[in-house]
Parts: structure tokens; C-alpha cells; sequence
């Protein structure tokens, strides 16, 4: 415990028991149970994890001799423990104010708020917003705008918006708030998308659409559905296309019908016997298709213009009324709390002295469910731990560590931030502050799964074999615990 530990553990491998693990040591080593910050991602993990380390110490306290001996040296406690003290550890955990640290990411960033809620700009009140309130004051906002002066906002998104209900639509807009704070102008989307400014549709048709080409759609498909079924296909495809006013939708059907879903032209577009039959429309098919294919990214280009707008259009408003809504209410919601917190710690004129203030009171700094863990996030974690990976501001003789532990595989929060190639990104960005400090990290797995069958284990190997580009390395690998459990 004494280390600096990252952890790669696969499902079912025992992470929990290690992280508890080591919190026991750190107490058995008399560190502060106040100077412990365990971090993990849901309300239930830090719950999970804070009943089994009671639970453990709930149970020496109550051990005879010799079971707690056997106890500590399976904990792989070194020479002769101190017995008395190793009872005591729960009521001096239990009695601790504040109690020991275990907490979510987002309660954790709470705490620091409410303790600096001057320096942090926030309410020294504020109260934080549940998943239901966050989604009823959008399903408020949204009612607000569309029976409203912003109106036709809310008819533009729907244009385009497909979902279900748009209630899933505008809870991704306020975890990308950041986006939406100001206007976007139509000239800044053509821009980044490489489009000349005064690029329009009609360019594209009148290319496409022109008396040679028109006459060959138009001639094509008798001569087509009397060849292969795949011929027939085509012809019906052709004569569904309007020639005379066409429009998008037509150059659309075009496109399906002459290129690949990747957006090449069709491999044996047409059959010899076809060619043969269609003399010089078949090569104005075949030129046509060409045309269609130089033209028809610009024209998916001009459609995402479109549909950024109308987003733009309705986040913006919807954005600004919702954090003015929550402000009146003196309400943080999930993000903000992430959000304001990093801001804190990143301010410089007073990150130092909240630094400072909460220094003196974490040596120990405990991650679990690292892979979930967003960008943001992870600032909040790198700074509380800047102090340790700069050598500065140790009490003397205080070791002071950091632990982290996750599995890329179980990343699921992607909706949220979260990163997996930040989990390798963040070890060798500390790997290398500790290098420098003559205290590398260890880089540890734990590959043995108590939980799954060799059969199951195998399946999901297989699914991550060759996925190194994506930060799934072969060490990563699983072990069948037990070896002969059927599934």
C-alpha cells in the first residue's frame, strides 16, 4: 500500500476486494482514516465498497487470536501485527468525522463546493438537481419553447430529429452545454465542413440533372427490367426519379441506386448483356454515375450545414433558459458539479490556497471505475494530485500515494465523457511525473475472473482480439478462476 499502483482488472476479477484491501493496510499503517479519498463512479460502488471494508473491520473486531492473525498475514501483513489496534480500526473508521471518504466523483466535488462556495461562484445553499428534476425542467423548457416566440426553433429540430421523445435529445445537449453557449453562424458550419460559401443545392442538380443525363434515366429503365433481377432493381430505382423539377430526394435515389453505401460507384454497375442492349445510355449511366459520385459527399455536407443549424438554433435559447432556470432555483446539476469544481482547481488565483486547504487533509488517493472516468473529470483527480507528483507539500515523513483501478472493456459512460484511451493516457502522464520522482507506478492486472466460464471468457476475447488500436492491449486477456464451470 505503500505505492503507487495502476490497475487493469478485468470483470469478476476481484477489484472491489483489492481496493478494500488497501484501504485496510493504509489503516493498519496508521494512516488517518480523514487522510483516505476514495473515488468511484456510482452511488452503489462506493456503497458496495464502503459495507465490505465495515464489514471486514466490523468482523476482526470480533475475532479471537489466531483467526485474525490468519486474517492479516492472507492480507499479506508483514512481522507481527498489532492485534489490539486491528480490532480498533472499525470504531476509530466509524468515529472519524466526516467519516472515511468513500464517495462518488460528483459528491466529492459537492463537498469542495460547499466548502468554497465563494471562491467557486456558487451559492453557498445550492442544491444539487436529481436525474428527474434535470429532465422535468427540460420537458418544461421545451413546452415553454415551442408554444412560444421560439417556436419555430423547436419545428426546425423536429424536422430532423427522429427519436422517440426529444427529452433524450436535450439531456445530450446540456452534457455538451459548453457547445451551445454561443450563436453559430451558417457561414462558421460551411466553413468547417470545407464547402464554399456560396455553395447551394441547385449547383449540385444542375450538374447532375442535365438534358444528356435526364435522358438517360429516363430511357434506361424498359430497356433494364427486361435483363436480371439485379437489372430490374436498378430500373425500378431510376424510374422512380422526378427528371423534370428534381429535387434532394432525387439525387438521393440517384445515388442509391448507382454507388455503394461507402459512396463508390457501383462494382459491374451494369451487366454486359445490359451494355450491349442500352448502346450510348450506357455510357452516359456509367458517366452520370461518376458525376453522382464526386458530388454526393458535398451534398451530405450540405445536409449536416442543415442539421447543425437547427440544432445550433433550438440549443442555444434551450441552454440559456436552463441554466438561468437552475440559477433562480440555486440548482447544480451533475456537470456543474464536475464542471465547477475544475474550474476551481484550474483558477489561479485561488487554486493554491483550495489546493493548500484540502491538501492537508488527502495522503491517499483511491480510483475506481478509472475507464468511466471523462476528461473533466480526470482534471479534478490530476489536480488533487499535483502535489503528489510535484514532490511538494509533503509533511515530512507522510507517504503519500495514488491507486487506480479499471477496465477499458467495461466502459460504458461514453455518453457522459467518458474515454477509454484516457484511462492509458492518464497512467503515463503520472507514470512519468512519479518517474521523475524516483517513485514510478507500477503498472499492475488482475486477469483471473472468479465469476465467468472459460467459454464466456474466451467469446469476449475473441471480440477485443486485434483491438489494440483502440487501446485493448493482449495482456488484457482473461483466466477462467474456474476452470470446468459450464456456460
Amino acid at each position: 500500500p505503500g505505492g503507487n499502483t495502476w490497475l487493469s482488472a478485468n470483470a469478476g476479477s476481484g477489484k472491489t476486494r483489492v481496493l478494500t484491501d488497501r484501504v485496510a493496510r493504509l489503516l493498519l499503517n496508521g494512516v488517518e482514516p480523514g487522510h483516505i479519498l476514495c473515488l468511484t463512479y456510482t452511488k452503489a460502488a462506493a456503497s458496495e465498497m464502503q459495507n465490505r471494508l465495515f464489514q471486514r473491520l466490523g468482523a476482526w473486531a470480533m475475532l479471537g487470536d489466531d483467526d485474525l492473525q490468519a486474517e492479516l498475514d492472507a492480507l499479506g501483513v508483514m512481522g507481527a501485527p498489532d492485534l489490539r489496534k486491528a480490532r480498533r480500526l472499525f470504531a476509530r473508521a466509524i468515529e472519524t468525522p466526516g467519516g472515511l471518504k468513500i464517495q462518488t466523483i460528483h459528491a466529492f466535488c459537492a463537498t469542495i463546493l460547499r466548502r468554497f462556495p465563494m471562491e467557486a461562484g456558487v451559492s453557498p445553499d445550492f442544491k444539487e438537481m436529481d436525474d428527474r428534476t434535470a429532465q422535468l425542467l427540460q420537458e418544461e423548457i421545451v413546452e415553454e419553447m415551442a408554444s412560444g416566440d421560439l417556436r419555430t426553433r423547436v419545428e426546425g429540430l423536429a424536422r430532423y430529429y427522429t427519436g422517440a421523445e426529444i427529452i433524450g435529445l436535450t439531456g445530450e445537449i446540456i452534457g455538451k452545454r459548453q457547445h451551445f453557449v454561443a450563436p453559430v453562424e451558417r457561414r462558421e458550419v460551411v466553413d468547417e465542413l470545407g464547402l464554399p460559401q456560396d455553395f447551394k443545392l441547385d449547383d449540385v442538380l444542375s450538374r447532375v440533372f442535365t438534358p444528356g443525363f435526364k435522358s438517360a434515366i429516363q430511357s434506361a429503365p424498359p430497356i433494364l427490367s427486361q435483363h436480371s433481377s439485379t437489372m430490374v432493381t436498378l430500373a425500378q430505382k431510376l424510374a422512380g426519379i422526378d427528371t423534370v423539377s428534381p429535387s434532394q430526394g432525387d439525387f438521393d435515389a440517384l445515388a442509391s441506386a448507382l454507388l455503394t453505401q461507402s459512396g463508390t460507384v457501383r462494382k459491374n454497375l451494369l451487366t454486359k448483356p445490359a451494355i450491349a442492349d442500352l448502346g450510348d445510355t450506357a455510357e452516359a449511366l456509367l458517366a452520370l454515375a461518376e458525376v453522382v459520385e464526386t458530388e454526393v459527399d458535398r451534398v451530405k455536407a450540405l445536409a449536416v450545414v442543415d442539421r447543425t443549424l437547427a440544432l445550433h438554433d433550438f440549443a442555444h435559447p434551450f441552454v440559456r433558459m436552463y441554466e438561468e432556470r437552475k440559477a433562480r432555483n440555486g440548482w447544480l446539476d451533475f456537470d456543474d458539479l464536475i464542471l465547477r469544481a475544475s474550474a476551481l482547481l484550474n483558477a489561479s488565483d485561488v487554486a493554491q490556497w483550495v489546493l493548500f486547504r484540502l491538501d492537508g487533509g488527502i495522503d491517499h488517493i483511491l480510483v475506481d471505475e478509472a475507464q468511466d472516468t471523462s476528461p473533466e473529470q480526470w482534471d479534478v483527480i490530476e489536480k488533487l494530485a499535483q502535489e503528489f507528483t510535484s514532490g511538494a507539500g509533503a509533511r515530512e515523513g507522510v507517504v503519500r500515494t495514488i491507486f487506480v483501478v479499471g477496465d477499458k472493456k467495461q466502459s460504458i459512460y461514453s455518453f457522459q465523457g467518458a474515454d477509454p484511451s484516457g484511462f492509458d493516457r492518464m497512467r503515463d502522464e503520472f507514470d512519468d511525473r512519479l518517474t521523475a520522482l524516483g517513485t514510478p507506478l507500477q503498472r499492475m492486472a488482475l486477469a483471473h475472473s472468479f465469476r465467468s466460464s472459460p467459454a464466456i471468457l474466451t467469446l469476449v476475447d475473441k471480440v477485443f482480439e486485434g483491438r489494440d488500436a483502440s487501446g485493448f492491449s493482449p495482456e488484457e486477456r482473461h483466466i477462467a478462476f474456474h476452470d470446468a464451470l459450464p456456460g
